[in-house]
Order: structure tokens, then sequence, then C-alpha cells
């Protein structure tokens, strides 16, 4: 399931912050305007996979419209940012070639997150991350998950399953 929430984009000393009025605690940062946009997108993910890990229930998105403007931001911009409202983890089984094995591994450690948590991650941020001076900013992580692996029975030695929870 999905719903969009209103991220408000505004003028900082050294860039751009944002914040949801709906979801209170979530904010980013961006250099830019389009790093702030990208970074709202990865920031509303990671609070909307919090909040479930909590067991808590995400306050309901109000219209643009709705929330009015405060005199005390300097806001740049108001969008709309998706979040995947997911339920449980669901255990999925990928194949990887040993390079791209330890690419993920190397990804993981360097997140200080799981092989699940950064699968997730760079499923979650890659929607964020089409902008090509993307690599100035730094997103924000979703919540570590629990993962499984063991040595595939059949085939190659050099392919390895991984069990996720996603």
């Amino acid at each position: 399931m999905q719903r969009s929430y209103v991220a408000i984009i505004e003028r900082a000393r050294d860039g751009y912050g944002v914040f949801f009025p709906d979801l209170p605690g979530c904010t980013s940062f961006g250099e830019t305007v389009a790093d702030a946009a990208a970074n709202a997108y990865v920031a509303a993910q990671a609070h909307a996979a919090l909040t479930a890990e909590y067991r808590e229930e995400l306050p309901p998105p109000r219209a643009t419209d709705k929330i009015p403007a405060d005199p005390d931001v300097d806001e740049e911009a108001r969008l709309l940012v998706p979040i995947e409202i997911g339920d449980e983890p669901v255990r999925v089984n990928v194949s990887l070639s040993i390079s791209a094995l330890a690419a993920l591994d190397r990804t993981a450690k360097e997140l200080s997150l799981s092989r699940s948590g950064a699968v997730a991650h760079l499923a979650l941020s890659r929607r964020s991350s089409q902008d090509p001076d993307r690599s100035k900013s730094t997103p924000l992580r979703p919540k570590r998950l629990e993962t499984g692996m063991k040595r595939a029975s059949k085939g190659s030695p050099s392919r390895e399953r991984l069990n996720i929870k996603a």
C-alpha cells in the first residue's frame, strides 16, 4: 500500500532542510533542492520502517492545501512523497554471483547494515538516486533487517543463496 505525505523544503544556512508536517520527527537535508527532495523520499521510507518496527501507526496524511504556511519557515517548495507501507517481512531467495555478493557485502559494511538491510536500502533509495550530483549527499538508512545465508545445494559453487527478510 502507498500513501503520499507532504514534504516541505526550506532554505537553511548550508543547503535545504526537509520536514514532514504529518510525520513528526521525520527530517532530512540536502545541499541543493534536488538533493533535499531525493533525501526526503529515503527519510520518509526510513521513518515508516521505524514506525512499523515499533508497532506504531503512521498518522493519516493531509492534503497539501490543508497544511497552512508557517511564517517562520522560509519555504522553497512542497512536494508529495510516496511511502510504501508494508506488512510483515517476506522471505525471498536470491542467487548472486560471487562478485555481486562481495559488492553487496562491501555496501552493507559501508552502511553498517545487514545484507537484507543493504538490499532494502538500495531498492528504496534507487528512486532518489537519479540526480547525477547525488554523491554529495548522504541518505538516511532504513531499519536493519534480519538475514540468513546458506550454501546452495545445487548448481555452481560460485553461487550462494540468500534468504532475505525484506
